[in-house]
């Protein structure tokens, strides 16, 4: 692109009161082009990492405060995260936009027979079930460890071991775990509250003996993988 051509998107850009995707992927090839922005053009994927996890725990935050309009701001820094990712990518000549695009719409057909193949389906757990296995399938046939290895070691640890716990339940394959079962007589309109409390205590009490909750149930985590591994 010559500098003419840059300074008049640059110009239709700026005059413009309502854009659409291909313009915010303008916008982003212009602030990384040579002229453009100094600290735009020096990212990297590690550099805005961080940046990510925030705009997504800010999302996250609107959802939960039933905030729409917040909300329409945060999805939005949110693609802005995909679209800065694939921009850099692309500038190291890998994957763009268009490939991110392309691979989740396949994920999604492939994901989806009962809406885009033959496949009949009843109700919402066959669905589930369904999506499952075709996960499965695509992952080849990776075993229980190989599952729960694969679950991102950047996720919280209280949401980490939840998605462990389920993976293996699914699996048929939950190791006993002590206490458990101490829930199993409270009513459901108290179990929440009940387990709230107690992850609270945890945390309070590892504080007071100067551990860090996060990390003891990281370790615990790594701990339920590695009972998992084959001999």
């Amino acid at each position: 692109m010559t500098n003419e051509e840059m300074n008049a998107k640059k110009q239709k850009l700026a005059s413009k009161g309502r854009y659409d995707i291909n313009d915010l992927l303008m916008i982003m090839k212009l602030l990384r082009a040579p002229g453009g922005c100094p600290w735009d053009r020096i990212q990297t994927h590690k550099s805005i990492r961080n940046d990510m996890l925030e705009e997504a725990y800010e999302a996250a935050d609107a959802i939960d405060s039933d905030d729409p309009v917040h909300l329409r701001e945060e999805l939005g820094d949110v693609l802005l995260q995909v679209v800065f990712h694939a921009a850099i990518s692309e500038d190291e000549d890998g994957f763009c936009f268009d490939d991110v695009v392309s691979d989740i719409c396949a994920k999604l057909v492939l994901r989806h027979p009962h809406v885009f193949g033959e496949i009949k389906v009843d109700g919402v757990e066959n669905v589930l079930t369904n999506w499952d296995a075709i996960k499965q399938q695509s992952h080849g046939n990776e075993t229980l460890f190989e599952a729960l290895d694969d679950v991102s070691r950047t996720l919280p640890s209280l949401m980490r071991a939840a998605k462990l716990s389920r993976k293996s339940e699914k699996a048929g394959e939950l190791v006993e775990i002590p206490g458990l079962d101490r829930y199993d007589d409270i009513p459901e309109d108290e179990l929440e509250y009940e387990i709230g409390e107690d992850l609270f205590s945890a945390a309070a009490a590892a504080r007071r003996r100067g551990i860090e909750p996060e990390q003891a149930l990281y370790s615990a985590c790594e701990r339920f993988i590695k009972a998992k591994k084959p001999e």
